[in-house]
């Protein structure tokens, strides 16, 4: 046993050191590398002309049957099979089919998915609370009407609309939350019943995660400074938060500036809206001290500060903060970039970091643009792209 064993060893040392060492490198050489590194940072990669995609051809049936799953949760029947299969024009062929998918009313039930997918909510009236589905079928009405998208900020009535899934179709409905003002779905009392918490700070997460892709800090400075031996960011004035009875000043473990002085100027603008939703005539949050407070604009920020969307955009009430929104170029690209990725089985854009890069996304934009914000015209736009039919 002992003497096996010995022999076993040797062999497999034998062939330790008889073992042909590793391929050397194309760039195991005396010339700088071909890819940039931290001693040659000079290095310049070859130039790409041809990648595994460019050899993915035009598949207008597999595109119809993808596109079918997609928009309607259904296969195409072999009726649609043969039509694109045996047209002689199978692009146009596919886009006609592709219309009526648009137009089928099992769009909108994918629709309504998809928005309470992207909004994080979901669920009718019950026990005296409010219903968190009239957000998302406000955001699938404006999708499938062709309705700018923007409404879904700005429109200033019959905001809460129900949907009967047996007609497939939308009914009016206002939302009588209390809110002053209507906003979309910025005063939708479903919204703000789900997102309750301290301060406001919940509701503000979601408009930023849901409506700009992008987790906080919102804003950055051209010219970061020091503070405490730490990065401050913001374009704000570090100063415009308040210390007490929260310290958003604090840099002991992180700057808190960075994210609060954004946060901080939105937040009070719903901060009126009670646990279950409604708007009251007093701020109805509490911040989370060791004995919780009824908040105070004091709370948030320091005299002589302004509510706003962004550095520079003051905003008065959530009218002004939803037209604010629909101006602002990321909250734009944000929704059609979560439109490539549904077409494109992504994951989520701020979750998994599923970003577009804007290379992509220019040619949507432009169609967005052109088309009046038509979420409809801009997922034709991207279901019809080259990217979508090559397999």
């Amino acid at each position: 046993m002992f003497f096996g064993l010995l022999v076993s060893s040797a062999l497999a040392i034998t062939a330790c050191e008889s073992a042909p060492g590793p391929s050397p490198s194309p760039n195991d050489t005396d010339d700088k590398p071909s890819v940039p590194t931290p001693e040659n940072p000079e290095a310049t990669r070859p130039e790409v002309t041809h990648t595994v995609l460019d050899d993915r051809v035009k598949d207008y049936n597999e595109a119809l049957r993808t596109a079918s799953l997609k928009l309607l949760r259904a296969l195409p029947t072999l009726q649609q099979i043969k039509k694109v299969a045996n047209a002689a024009d199978p692009k146009r062929a596919y886009e006609e089919e592709l219309d009526a998918m648009l137009d089928d009313p099992r769009f909108t039930d994918r629709m309504i998915k998809f928005w309470r997918d992207t909004m994080r909510m979901g669920g009718g009236a019950a026990d005296g609370k409010p219903s968190r589905n009239t957000a998302p079928n406000l955001a699938a009405r404006i999708t499938v009407e062709g309705r700018p998208f923007t409404d879904l900020f700005t429109s200033p009535s019959n905001n809460c609309p129900e949907y009967d899934g047996t007609n497939k179709v939308f009914t009016d409905g206002e939302c009588n939350g209390g809110a002053p003002v209507e906003a979309g779905v910025l005063s939708n009392p479903g919204v703000h019943y789900q997102f309750y918490g301290n301060m406001a700070f919940r509701r503000v997460r979601w408009v930023q995660e849901v409506f700009v892709c992008t987790k906080f800090p919102a804003e950055y400075s051209d010219k970061p400074i020091s503070k405490n031996g730490a990065d401050y960011m913001s374009p704000w004035p570090f100063e415009s938060i308040a210390t007490s009875p929260i310290d958003f000043q604090d840099t002991k473990s992180v700057v808190c500036a960075n994210c609060h002085t954004t946060i901080n100027h939105v937040a009070p603008l719903f901060a009126n809206f009670d646990a279950n939703g409604m708007w009251q005539n007093e701020i109805s949050v509490m911040t989370p001290t060791v004995d919780p407070l009824k908040s105070e604009l004091s709370h948030w920020l320091n005299p002589g500060e302004t509510l706003s969307w962004r550095f520079g955009e003051p905003v008065k009430d959530l009218a002004e903060l939803g037209q604010a929104m629909a101006a602002d170029p990321d909250v734009n690209e944000c929704v059609v970039s979560r439109l490539y990725n549904f077409a494109m089985s992504k994951e989520d854009i701020v979750n998994d970091l599923a970003t577009v890069p804007y290379e992509v996304l220019d040619e949507y934009m432009i169609t967005y643009y052109q088309n009046g914000l038509n979420l409809k015209t801009t997922l034709k736009a991207i279901f019809s792209s080259a990217d979508f039919v090559r397999f």
